[in-house]
C-alpha cells in the first residue's frame, strides 16, 4: 500500500456563531428579540437593552378586544374566575356545615365548560356521604348561575337551562332527551315526524334550543392574556401604501459607557482583552438587528407590491403568492423569507393579520390567478345571503362562484372550503319557516 500526499481545493460555507446569531433573530417577533437581547446582557456587561414599552402583563382589560396606545392589540377573557363566581354565590346562601363542605368541593370540580367532572360514585366516596345527600347538593348548585353549570354533559345542561325557563319547554326537553343525535345532526324532518308536527313548529323549538350556551363555564374560563403586537404596519398615505417598522414596542441595544475608558485605555491585557471581544459581541448584535428590520421592510414592501389590491379592498382580493416568488425578487433563500414571516404580524387597514396570511396556493378566476382565502370569502358571503329555505347546494355554489367571481372551481372543491370554513352542508342549513 502506498501513502500519497494531495492538495484539494474547495468551497465551503461556514456557519458561524455570528451568521447563526444572525438567523435566529430573524425569526423572533418583538417580545421574543426583547427576551433574547435580555439574556445577551447577562453574559455580557456592556449591554444596555432599552425597551420603549411598559410591562403589559399587570395591565387589566375590562373589553373583550380593545387596542393599546402602542399598537398592542389585547385579547382577554372576563377576569372572574368560574369557580370564584360560584363561591360567591354559595356565601349568599344558608346552608348547614355539610351541605357547605360538599358544594365547595364540588365547585372545585367543576371544568372550564362549567360541568361536574367527576361521577356519583366517586364523590360519594371521596366525600364519604350518602347518595341522597351528594344529589341535594348538586340540585343546589345547578340552580347557580350560568344556567346550565354543574351538569355532567351537554344534554343535561341543556334542560337544565330549559327547566329555568318560564315558559312551556316540553317538547324542546323531549327534543333533547329522546332525539339528541338527530338534533345535533340537524336531521329535522325526522324529529318532525318522530313529534308529529309541522317543520315550521319544530323550528320554533329548534330556535329556542339554539338561545340555549351548551357550554357555559366558557364565559368565565381564565385564560393568559395573549398580546399581539403588530411588528409592521401598513399606511396609505395620499395615494400611496407604505410600510412601517413598529418601533414602539422594538428593543434598542446601548452600549454602556463606563467601559469605554478600559476598551481605550491602557488596563490590564486580560481585562481589555474581554472587553474588546464583548464589544464585538455587541456590535454584531447591532448588526444584526439592522439586517433584521432590513430584511422585514424589504420582504413586506414585496408583499405589498404583490397584494396591492388586497391593503386597498380587502381579504376577498387576496392574490396567489408563494415564498418562492418573494425570494427570487430579492435574491434571497425561501428559509428566509420564511423565517422572516414567523410569528409577525402586520397592522392593516383591514385588521391584524400574521404575515403568512398573505401566501397562498390559488385558483383561475377571469384569468387570473385568486388566493384560496378570497374565493373562501366569496362562498362564505354567498352562504350568508342565501335563502335560508332554500340553501344553496355546493353545486349551486360552483355555478355562482363562476357567474359572479368568474371562479372555475369543482364542486369537491366547494366542499373542501365550507369544511374549512365550517359551514355546514345544504340540508343542515335548511330553516322552516
Amino acid at each position: 500500500m502506498e501513502m500519497n500526499l494531495m492538495q484539494k481545493q474547495s468551497l465551503k460555507l461556514a456557519m458561524t456563531q455570528e451568521l447563526r446569531q444572525a438567523i435566529t433573530m430573524l425569526q423572533y417577533n418583538a417580545q421574543e428579540l426583547t427576551d433574547f437581547l435580555f439574556e445577551q446582557s447577562l453574559e455580557n456587561p456592556l449591554i444596555e437593552v432599552e425597551t420603549p414599552y411598559s410591562d403589559y402583563s399587570s395591565t387589566k382589560v375590562s373589553k373583550q378586544t380593545t387596542t393599546h396606545d402602542h399598537g398592542m392589540e389585547l385579547y382577554t377573557r372576563k377576569t372572574e374566575s368560574l369557580q370564584e363566581e360560584l363561591i360567591s354565590q354559595l356565601n349568599e346562601l344558608k346552608l348547614d356545615h355539610d351541605e357547605y363542605r360538599i358544594i365547595k368541593y364540588l365547585i372545585y370540580n367543576i371544568d372550564k365548560n362549567g360541568f361536574l367532572m367527576e361521577t356519583d360514585e366517586e364523590l360519594i366516596h371521596e366525600l364519604g356521604i350518602p347518595y341522597s345527600q351528594l344529589q341535594i347538593c348538586i340540585e343546589i348548585l345547578q340552580k347557580f348561575e350560568p344556567a346550565g353549570v354543574g351538569a355532567r354533559s351537554v344534554k343535561e345542561c341543556l334542560s337544565i337551562q330549559l327547566n329555568g325557563l318560564d315558559r312551556d319547554t316540553s317538547i324542546a326537553k323531549q327534543i333533547i332527551n329522546e332525539y339528541f343525535d338527530m338534533f345535533v345532526n340537524k336531521n329535522w324532518k325526522e324529529i318532525a315526524k318522530k313529534l308529529k308536527m309541522s317543520l315550521g313548529e319544530l323550528q320554533k323549538e329548534i330556535d329556542l334550543i339554539l338561545t340555549l350556551q351548551p357550554r357555559p363555564g366558557l364565559n368565565y374560563y381564565q385564560d393568559q392574556v395573549n398580546y399581539v403586537a403588530p411588528d409592521l404596519s401598513v399606511e396609505k398615505i395620499g395615494e400611496e401604501f407604505v410600510v412601517l417598522i413598529n418601533d414602539k414596542i422594538m428593543p434598542r441595544l446601548k452600549v454602556l459607557n463606563e467601559y469605554s475608558s478600559i476598551l481605550n485605555g491602557q488596563h490590564e491585557k486580560e481585562v481589555s482583552a474581554y472587553l474588546k471581544d464583548k464589544n464585538t459581541q455587541v456590535n454584531w448584535l447591532m448588526k444584526s438587528l439592522e439586517e433584521r428590520k432590513s430584511t422585514m421592510l424589504s420582504v413586506m414592501n414585496c408583499i405589498l407590491h404583490k397584494q396591492l389590491a388586497f391593503f386597498d379592498k380587502g381579504p376577498a382580493f387576496l392574490k396567489t403568492l408563494t415564498l418562492k416568488e418573494i425570494a427570487e425578487e430579492l435574491s434571497l433563500h425561501e428559509s428566509t423569507i420564511s423565517r422572516t414571516c414567523k410569528n409577525k404580524y402586520v397592522q392593516t387597514p383591514f385588521g391584524l393579520f400574521e404575515m403568512k396570511q398573505f401566501f397562498h396556493q390559488g385558483v383561475i378566476a377571469d384569468g387570473e390567478e385568486l388566493a384560496s382565502t378570497s374565493v373562501q370569502v366569496f362562498i362564505k358571503q354567498l352562504v350568508d345571503e342565501e335563502n335560508k329555505e332554500k340553501p344553496l347546494s355546493d353545486q349551486k355554489l360552483v355555478e355562482l362562484l363562476s357567474q359572479k367571481h368568474g371562479v372555475e372551481i369543482s364542486r369537491r372543491t366547494v366542499a373542501k372550503y365550507r369544511d374549512i370554513l365550517r359551514i355546514p352542508g345544504s340540508s343542515k342549513r335548511k330553516r322552516f319557516s
